[in-house]
């Protein structure tokens, strides 16, 4: 039978590695980029000349799908940055892997990479990555689902650009007049960028199961009182990481 997968991803100075070690059981691999640029020749043991950390992806990339197609069993710890929630997850799928996301805290990557002596460039990668994984958690303003943008384009971006949408907002405009969240009118010869022109606002929202292409749902508003209001409904959402909690202090 094929091995199972489980995908180690974090920050640097995350206990990745460790955490491989300490789950890894006789007959199990772990496929760890930072050991096989050490095995290529690199002097460090992290933050790798940029042509070696290249040619050790590609070696930990081979390893990996030779171990799939064989039938060894067992399991193989991929240990992985991958800052990015969309990267994490298509990996995920890609590989059927199981995933485990070591946070601890951007505070605590810092203690351990001064404790450890990490190599010139750690304290970038670390703050890097909390940066890009805060910008790769953006979450549909409709569904609240995962997004790269405002919308998420499987689902919603869809829905906007369709053309009943379009059909439902010319009727709104036609039949309305007035902000419903401040009650002001709506000039609705304003450019579409403008911050008082007019936007089509659900009153119950698609993330809490609103209808969608429902007319009764559907109300005049400024640009700037809707986008104010879907701000404060995100702000009180947190959203949910499909990730294994684990306690750093042991790791």
């Amino acid at each position: 039978m094929p091995p199972s997968i489980v995908l180690i991803a974090g920050p640097p100075c995350g206990g990745k590695s460790t955490y491989a070690l300490q789950h890894a059981r006789s007959g199990d691999v772990v496929l760890d980029r930072d050991v096989i640029a050490q095995q290529l020749g690199s002097a460090r043991t992290h933050m790798h000349d940029p042509r070696t950390a290249r040619l050790a992806e590609k070696r930990m990339q081979a390893a990996l799908d030779e171990l799939r197609r064989s039938a060894c069993g067992g399991t193989v710890y991929v240990v992985r940055s991958l800052p990015g929630e969309h990267a994490r997850r298509d990996w995920v799928a890609r590989y059927n892997a199981r995933l485990v996301l070591l946070d601890p805290g951007v505070d605590e990557c810092l203690r351990r990479a001064h404790r450890d002596g990490r190599p010139r460039g750690t304290v970038s990668a670390i703050r890097q990555w909390y940066e890009r994984n805060a910008a790769g958690s953006r979450r549909c303003t409709d569904c609240g689902g995962p997004a790269t943008s405002v919308r998420c384009g499987s689902c919603c971006e869809k829905l906007r650009s369709g053309r009943p949408w379009r059909r439902l907002q010319e009727q709104v405009f036609l039949e309305e007049t007035h902000c419903w969240i401040c009650s002001a009118w709506v000039n609705q010869h304003l450019p579409a960028g403008h911050a008082w022109s007019r936007t089509v606002d659900h009153r119950h929202a698609l993330r809490d199961g609103g209808p969608a292409l429902d007319r009764e749902n559907c109300r005049l508003a400024h640009r700037r009182c809707n986008t104010s209001r879907t701000n404060q409904a995100r702000a009180q959402v947190k959203p949910k990481r499909a990730v294994i909690a684990v306690d750093p202090r042991t790791v």
